[in-house]
């Protein structure tokens, strides 16, 4: 795996952090998630099918199953602001990018041969420059 894999534990903290980010963010943005039954973090947020994704700050991307690029029209990217976080307050910017666009900037994940098979990553500074701000928020988490 290297330097930029995961191990375990990071992985399921990293799994963690985002299905709650992304419940607490289709609660923030008036949706819900949809039960997907494959435990992806899939709403329906303004008549399109997006999916939720977080990052804390210094996280460099992103990534999205091949499958489900196919079935959403969108992805809802919530990341830190560093130097907005106060005390034990995260603050987040919520972007909002197409799959279009996400599949134009996407590369094979590295964390692991069979992720680079199923999941495509998308730089989150590249997010932060070209996404579409949708909203912000601070949270404990």
């Amino acid at each position: 795996m290297g330097e930029k894999g995961q191990t375990l534990d990071t992985g399921k903290a990293g799994n963690k952090f985002g299905h709650d980010m992304g419940e607490f963010v289709a609660n923030h943005l008036c949706t819900k998630l949809l039960d997907t039954k494959k435990g992806s973090n899939e709403a329906i947020y303004n008549g399109e099918r997006v999916i939720f994704k977080a990052a804390h700050e210094g996280t460099p991307s992103i990534g999205v199953t091949i499958n489900v690029l196919e079935n959403v029209q969108g992805i809802i990217a919530t990341l830190e602001d560093k130097e907005k976080s106060l005390d034990n307050f995260h603050h987040y910017t919520i972007y909002k990018v197409s799959t279009d666009w996400y599949k134009q900037q996407m590369k094979p994940s590295q964390s692991s041969e069979a992720a680079a098979r199923t999941t495509r990553m998308a730089n989150c500074n590249l997010i932060r420059k070209e996404g579409k701000v949708i909203g912000e928020f601070a949270c404990d988490f």
